[in-house]
């Protein structure tokens, strides 16, 4: 296939997925050319090597020696070095934003932005710590470089001095979700286990648009819970959610009897997660600091919003992988 067609990596990463899609009992990811084959034990992954070389000839595709890994208990891959322990961050690139200067225009705000945002997962609240930097990159803003901005830069640096590790998602344990809301923007972090042996998976943060900054503080809390369980969709769709906050609001949006349209909308969102709310106090729970549930009073018309759950024999995606694998028609 030529370089520099427009459709060019979409097809080629549709033939990569064809040649995954028929290993049997192999994990392996894949993104465009880079492959990585994931075993339990040396022995499984000889095996699992000769799986996937046999369904390279298959496909006539070939592999470079010079630039393949084997055996290794430690790769890089898409810019982060998967561990045993964890995720974690290229020390190079990190090198590269600490030779940064302070920059002197917004298209060097811009990039600095653009850099540091690849580091995000690793960033508590990074959102809110680059805030100042991003409303300078906003249209018709003017130009100043204050205090606010400076300490900005120089956090940012200081963060991804000595980012931590992530931990490595584990489908048989129940997903943690612990969410925080200021006037600005919205911070979430999902984890695993109980403490002290709680492991981050991954940080998210975002701002709030202008909109959203006319929320409540009970409105911004509850579009926290909705937004980071869709940010972390990927990991707690079909699997055991903790959400960890104060119980007020949660009790509130899940229970209000004359909900608008938006606090029907996100009660709906959280309920087909069916998440396990863990009330926890406030000041216990430092990351989701929820306040109480407004009154409704001298309501004329009352009405319940009403949900109907539906329990599958199984939601796990392993399950249902498992038994779509057994199916003679979604097989071909």
């Amino acid at each position: 296939m030529p370089f520099g067609l427009r459709n060019a990596p979409a097809t080629f990463q549709r033939l990569i997925d064809k040649f995954r899609s028929g290993l049997k009992d192999v994990f392996a990811l894949s993104y465009l050319d880079d492959i990585i084959v994931l075993s339990e034990n040396f022995d499984k992954h000889l095996s699992d090597l000769r799986q996937v070389f046999e369904r390279l000839s298959l496909f006539k595709l070939t592999a470079n020696r010079n630039k393949c890994n084997f055996a290794c208990n430690r790769v890089k891959y898409l810019g982060h070095y998967i561990t045993e322990q964890g995720i974690e961050v290229d020390a190079d690139k990190v090198s590269s934003v600490q030779k940064i200067t302070e920059p002197t225009c917004v298209k060097e705000v811009q990039s600095y932005l653009q850099t540091c945002s690849w580091f995000r997962r690793y960033v508590p609240h990074f959102s809110e710590i680059a805030r100042p930097l991003s409303d300078l990159t906003k249209k018709n803003k003017t130009w100043t470089w204050g205090e606010p901005e400076r300490k900005a830069f120089e956090s940012l640096k200081k963060l991804l001095i000595s980012p931590p590790v992530l931990s490595q998602p584990d489908g048989s344990k129940p997903f943690i979700i612990r969410t925080d809301a200021s006037s600005y923007a919205l911070g979430a972090v999902l984890i695993q286990g109980e403490k002290p042996e709680e492991h981050v998976i991954e940080y998210a943060s975002r701002l709030l648009s202008s909109a959203e900054r006319n929320y409540s503080t009970t409105e911004r809390e509850a579009l926290a819970v909705v937004w980071a369980l869709e940010k972390f969709r990927g990991y707690v769709e079909n699997q055991e959610i903790i959400i960890a906050s104060d119980h007020q609001p949660l009790k509130w949006l899940m229970s209000i009897k004359s909900p608008s349209g938006r606090l029907a909308r996100w009660a709906l969102q959280i309920q087909s997660f069916h998440p396990k709310i863990l009330y926890t106090p406030g000041k216990s729970n430092v990351v989701a600091n929820l306040m109480s549930r407004p009154g409704h009073d001298n309501k004329e018309f009352v009405c319940n919003l009403n949900t109907i759950s539906i329990e599958l024999p199984s939601r796990r995606s392993r399950d249902i992988r498992e038994e779509q694998m057994k199916d003679e028609d979604i097989k071909k």
